[in-house]
């Protein structure tokens, strides 16, 4: 068994991204905006999805 994913809230999504990519050297696995529903989501990690756990950051 294995942890897939954890989510944090975020206020600001793209400052966020930068943080865990620049200093922490994670990769940005994908970003989904959804406007209609007033929410952003984005995965970070070191490795892609299926192979390692990763965090959901979401903005809303």
């Amino acid at each position: 068994m294995r942890l897939l994913y954890t989510m944090l809230r975020v206020g600001d999504p793209d400052r966020s991204i930068k943080f865990y990519i620049e200093l922490l050297g994670m990769k940005l696995l994908r970003r989904e905006d959804y406007p209609d529903g007033k929410f952003t989501l984005a995965f970070v990690g070191y490795e892609d999805e299926a192979n390692g756990t990763v965090i959901e950051l979401t903005h809303n």
